[in-house]
């Protein structure tokens, strides 16, 4: 059994406890598998697993290699949701990803819609996941009408508990968008988590800024989670099914920026999601010399010349002090929870047993009861 009210390996549906009133969905990454043993997953600090990515087709088939083989990729996606049942767990599939967007509008138009429901609800059986994730990315005007069909296909082609999440853009309060469209999914969706994590860069107009600030300073540091939040909220989302993102991965700025909120002049970011993981982070700098800043609730790295691997004079991070200002934030704001990407960059593998997944664990106790 399961365990989690979710479904059977073999499709059926299951009874088990509902889902959980604040969520803490973590994005394992195939690509990612040889930097978090699954069995180290410390699944007190989490509700969901999301196991990242199943690959849209064109025709409305999938990729189930999870960026690793046609054997491994799959074994790892079982492994997971085996793990996360077995410690009382939800476990979701993530369809599509960055650079997938022409797939995903392929598959999900009227032609190809019926077949690739029915191909994701037979993924949900073959692996007996609890849902599915649909990271739809980005949502362009002429994709809202086959989304929202989407959608209301999936949720009228799967058993009744199936969860439907789904990732969406952060947003910069310049240039806001049109969000309509996600109030109008909302009451199909369980989840619309904002991926509120690397929203920063060397951009014109812009000074340097944070990954992740919780709150933005003025136009030309134009994002936050904050900012965002309130956008959605007022497009129509409700907050009960709002969640914000926390990126366990850092950005590098090079000199001559050596702090937020400066004036890029010739500095580019050289460093974000991947190379600059927590876990790469920890092991090339003393994380205790961090600095902070009191107005976005954010950590940083101050170098005054060009510093580590990639030449770091700014480093933007997070930290248990900046995770748990996210979880305040959620409990304050009565907001659904958090999504993580990824799980695998914030494990410290040289870590004592019981300290490797410390950003993961300053979360969980921060959101969850």
């Amino acid at each position: 059994a399961a365990g989690t009210g979710g479904r059977a390996a073999d499709g059926g549906a299951e009874v088990g406890p509902a889902a959980p009133a604040k969520w803490v969905m973590g994005y394992y990454a195939g690509y990612q598998a040889s930097l978090y043993p699954v069995d180290q997953i410390p699944w007190a600090s989490l509700t969901h697993v999301a196991v990242a990515f199943t690959l849209p087709r064109n025709d409305g088939t999938l990729d189930e290699s999870l960026d690793i083989d046609a054997t491994n990729g799959p074994a790892l996606a079982r492994s997971l949701v085996q793990a996360a049942h077995a410690n009382g767990r939800f476990a979701i599939a993530s369809i599509g990803g960055a650079g997938l967007h022409d797939q995903f509008a392929a598959a999900a138009s009227t032609d190809m819609r019926a077949t690739f429901v029915s191909n994701l609800a037979a993924l949900l059986a073959k692996y007996g996941y609890d849902g599915l994730d649909l990271d739809w990315e980005p949502v362009e005007s002429a994709d809202q009408v086959p989304l929202q069909a989407l959608v209301q296909a999936l949720r009228a082609a799967t058993p009744a508990g199936t969860l439907l999440t789904m990732p969406v853009g952060y947003e910069n309060v310049n240039i806001p968008d049109d969000l309509s469209i996600y109030a109008a999914m909302a009451p199909d969706l369980d989840r619309i988590n904002i991926m509120t994590y690397g929203m920063a860069g060397a951009f014109e107009g812009w000074k340097s800024w944070h990954s992740s600030a919780l709150y933005q300073t003025d136009s030309a540091t134009p994002t936050s989670i904050d900012s965002s939040v309130k956008l959605y909220l007022q497009a129509g989302v409700p907050a009960a099914k709002l969640g914000i993102g926390a990126g366990f991965y850092g950005l590098c700025y090079t000199p001559p920026v050596t702090a937020p909120d400066q004036a890029l002049g010739a500095a580019t970011l050289v460093g974000d999601d991947g190379t600059l993981s927590y876990g790469n982070l920890a092991a090339v700098y003393d994380l205790s010399t961090g600095l902070r800043d009191t107005a976005a609730h954010s950590p940083y790295l101050s170098f005054a010349t060009a510093t580590g691997p990639k030449g770091c004079g700014y480093v933007s991070y997070e930290d248990a002090q900046s995770l748990g200002d996210k979880g305040a934030y959620i409990r304050t704001n009565n907001l659904g929870g958090v999504i993580i990407w990824t799980i695998n960059e914030g494990y410290l593998p040289s870590a004592p047993t019981g300290q490797r997944s410390p950003l993961l664990t300053a979360l969980g106790a921060a959101v969850l009861p």
